[in-house]
């Protein structure tokens, strides 16, 4: 098994998205702390030797980054010796690139 590794910039977005669905939609804390873990739990799966396809956005194909998309939204990572490093993140309607 791979180790999972958050970037900074991509634990600071997750904690966002989580006020978001509070604030925003409006989702009870409870129901957007179990949103959270869904989240989390499809991130852990990178740990298994699996990996996705290169990303169709265009800049981070470019980085070699390979996707997976998680509730509408897109994250980027990078397969290293240390494991996984999932180094961005973006809701799936605002990568308009694709080619």
């Amino acid at each position: 098994m791979r180790n999972v590794i958050l970037a900074a910039a991509v634990m600071g977005r997750l904690d966002e998205l989580e006020a978001f669905l509070r604030d925003e939609l409006k989702l009870s804390k409870e129901a957007a702390a179990r949103r959270m873990d869904r989240v989390g739990e499809r991130l852990h799966s990178l740990s298994t030797p699996a990996n996705y396809a290169l990303c169709r956005f265009r800049p981070w194909r470019e980085l070699g980054y390979r996707c997976i998309s998680i509730e509408g939204w897109v994250f980027a990572y990078e397969g290293l010796e240390e494991g996984v490093v999932v180094r961005d993140m973006s809701h799936g309607k605002l990568l308009a690139d694709v080619t």
